[in-house]
């Protein structure tokens, strides 16, 4: 049974010309349905609610839209809320001493040995770079005994350079007896027994030693924390078989070592060097530094061949030889030394000459040369007060080539 409001307004009678009697049919007119106050009421209420949901659902949409963007961190707070989120940078997790223990750079330290005034100034140039470049390991100087570090006005040339390693560098002053070995062939070399005393070091777990007439580009703190070997040396890569070079060492100080490094010093074999001496002794059980970015001769940019230093057949690239290179030797016989002022014609007729003709020529080589020796140059000025030093002073500079020293400093054609 329909209800009474229905029954009286959704249907009418309709009356048959032909039939007064006829049944009641649907009435079609909506203006009729919807005349009852009632009805309409009823329709504005539900308008109403269905705008109330519409409303609430679209509101939350940025929140459920975030919902289907993928993010690295599911529990991330919505990007609606990150005004309110913390945004520090979260503590670094505690580092497993056990699995990870940290490295005491006390334990290390790069060694200078010094036996004379031109060579003080280049040990002071190694040991201000290394400190310039954030070295973390100590430095430590080997110096004659009877130098006193002083930086007083009255003081001589080599004490106020003993002070100024102390002071501004940081560096360790150990004064030494100059380890002097008798040989007619080279008196330069007899002073280099000196640099073997690094064996003798034993307040450091490991020591770098560097030849001080040479450049550094980058600290090498990794070269400590290489496998444990009594002795680490790059290859002297320019000789035809393989054989060591001393101008970098890597040594575990200890007193085994520098008994068997004494003793051998001390029952020479003919014209024995330091190098001649780690090469009997290290040969068989060296470990190995790669000479390339550790041990490139200045040498190199004047060669027309680089197989050798490169290791392979690879396109010679003068400035990027340079840019990976960590310890640069000065090696350019005949010339002398950077420190050591040369003659304009030996100067002309032996640096690096450029390859090719024309618009294809590369003076790269030379370029690049140059920029070595300028650098330590204008270091050399800065930081011991003049660019040249004496060349009487320089031993060296007057001793005749010969077939034994060639394999320290060859002769780049």
């Amino acid at each position: 049974m329909l209800p009474q409001w229905i029954s009286r307004h959704s249907y009418s009678p309709v009356l048959s010309s032909d039939d007064s009697e006829a049944p009641l049919k649907p009435s079609m007119n909506w203006t009729n349905w919807l005349a009852p106050r009632r009805v309409r009421t009823a329709l504005v209420l539900a308008l109403l609610l269905a705008l109330v949901f519409v409303v609430s659902r679209f509101s939350t949409l940025p929140e459920r839209l975030h919902g289907f963007v993928p993010t690295n961190n599911q529990t991330s707070t919505p990007f609606m809320q990150q005004e309110q989120c913390n945004c520090s940078s979260p503590e670094p997790e505690p580092v497993n001493t056990a699995t990870e223990p940290a490295v005491r750079w006390s334990d290390f330290a790069y060694v200078q040995y010094v036996t004379n005034e031109n060579y003080l100034c280049n040990s002071l140039m190694i040991l201000e770079s290394l400190h310039r470049l954030g070295a973390k390991a100590d430095r430590m100087m080997m110096y004659p005994e009877h130098w006193q570090p002083d930086n007083g006005s009255d003081a001589s040339y080599p004490n106020k350079l003993l002070a100024q390693a102390k002071d501004l560098y940081g560096t360790k002053l150990v004064p030494i007896k100059v380890k002097k070995v008798e040989n007619s062939d080279d008196p330069t070399w007899e002073d280099s027994y000196t640099k073997l005393l690094a064996f003798n070091q034993t307040q450091y777990k490991r020591v770098i030693s560097l030849d001080s007439d040479a450049t550094v580009r980058q600290h090498m703190d990794e070269l400590f924390l290489l496998p444990s070997a009594p002795v680490a040396m790059p290859r002297a890569y320019w000789m035809d078989h393989f054989f060591l070079s001393s101008q970098l060492i890597v040594i575990e100080p200890s007193e085994f070592e520098w008994k068997r490094v004494e003793d051998a010093m001390n029952h020479l074999e003919g014209h024995d060097y330091d190098m001649d001496i780690l090469n009997k002794m290290y040969d068989k059980s060296c470990l190995v530094i790669p000479h390339r970015r550790y041990d490139l001769l200045t040498g190199e940019f004047k060669g027309t061949s680089h197989e050798n230093y490169l290791g392979s057949k690879e396109p010679w690239d003068a400035r990027k030889a340079l840019e990976e290179a960590k310890f640069v030797h000065f090696s350019d016989w005949p010339l002398p030394k950077p420190w050591l002022k040369p003659k304009p014609d030996v100067w002309e007729k032996h640096q690096p000459k450029c390859v090719g003709e024309g618009e294809q020529q590369d003076c790269s080589g030379r370029d690049v040369w140059l920029q070595i020796r300028d650098d330590f140059s204008e270091r050399r000025q800065r930081i011991c007060g003049h660019k040249w030093d004496n060349a009487q002073n320089e031993r060296r500079s007057s001793v005749p080539r010969t077939p034994q020293r060639l394999k320290y400093e060859p002769v780049f054609s």
